[in-house]
């Protein structure tokens, strides 16, 4: 059975990760030993690719109604993922598998009977997910946005520059991060965020160490 496969998938071969399958895509189960993976983030920071996870556009008068403000990000409940407002006619849903089927539910039943359109877009962005409590001073490197989250909270999106090119950042809590670029630029940021270098060292995380990481939150 053929499976698709992030634009990172040669970079982690080459550096040691096992792969898995999942809903159709080759992922990375963990680079050395989960537990180790996880608890490199909750004392530094630690980045998993996240590409593979289901990403949805929804475009039309209302569609971003889920969010209340101006510009936000709420959870969708049982887990199934976020819904980031970009506009008052463009909402992006980021579902938390490859797998958008529950989140894709939910917010069918918000929109019903409004004019919108839906694209799935998982192979438009890469994704990341970075988490540690050294978030803050890493991303000052990569961008000249303000991350402080007195500026940046938790439950908000912007669209800026990061690592030279157009990213989506979306801020979960004040050490968890997820950032979105193009699909082909992903290697490039994945490679400017590990390449070493950086006063605050990455790790590269599998997703069994990213859910370590998330169950206990």
């Amino acid at each position: 059975m053929p499976y698709a496969r992030t634009p990172l998938h040669h970079w982690h071969a080459a550096h040691g990760a096992r792969f898995t399958a999942r809903d159709g895509w080759q992922v990375v189960a963990a680079f050395s030993d989960a537990e180790k993976e996880a608890a490199s983030a909750r004392t530094g920071l630690g980045v998993a690719d996240i590409s593979a996870f289901a990403k949805i556009s929804r475009r039309g008068p209302g569609a971003a109604s889920l969010i209340p403000s101006t510009l936000g990000v709420v959870a969708v409940p049982d887990g199934a993922g976020l819904a980031c407002r970009l506009t008052d006619d463009h909402l992006l849903l980021l579902a938390s598998t490859p797998d958008a089927t529950a989140l894709d539910r939910h917010v069918a039943a918000l929109c019903e009977g409004r004019p919108v359109v839906q694209t799935d877009v998982t192979s438009t962005y890469a994704g990341f997910w970075l988490i540690g409590p050294r978030l803050e001073r890493f991303l000052r490197y990569l961008t000249h946005f303000d991350i402080r989250p007195a500026a940046f909270p938790a439950n908000s999106c912007a669209e800026t520059a990061f690592a030279g090119v157009e990213a989506l950042l979306v801020r979960l809590t004040e050490d968890s991060l997820r950032v979105y670029v193009a699909w082909d630029l992903g290697e490039y940021v994945w490679e400017r965020m590990t390449e070493g270098g950086h006063e605050v060292p990455v790790t590269p995380l599998g997703l069994k160490a990213l859910a370590l990481l998330n169950s206990a939150r």
